[in-house]
């Protein structure tokens, strides 16, 4: 299983519209990725231990293999998914990829 994790970072005078994301563009990364996509969970921040979050929202999509992910990625509407952000957040989200060892 491969994981692409995306952080967005928290900034007080950009904030992450949580409905959109929710409502329209984790549908539409579905759809556009498919039966490639596993699982996707999304966790929004409520604070940091000392003050504000690092993060504002951290979502995690996971794929069957690697294959699975790069067959997704190449699909002529992935930029689609990818210009979608402008639309729920201000700021340059942070992407890895991983794999689940445990």
């Amino acid at each position: 299983m491969v994981t692409m994790t995306v952080l967005y970072p928290y900034d007080a005078e950009k904030p992450f519209d949580e409905a959109y994301f929710t409502a329209t563009h984790v549908p539409l990364l579905k759809e556009v990725w498919g039966d490639a996509v596993t699982v996707v969970s999304v966790h929004h921040a409520l604070a940091g231990l000392s003050g504000d979050p690092a993060f504002s929202t951290i979502a995690q999509v996971d794929f069957a293999s690697m294959e699975a992910f790069q067959q997704a990625m190449a699909q002529p509407r992935s930029a689609e998914v990818q210009g979608d952000v402008v639309n729920y957040s201000g700021v340059v989200p942070q992407v890895q990829l991983s794999r689940k060892v445990a």
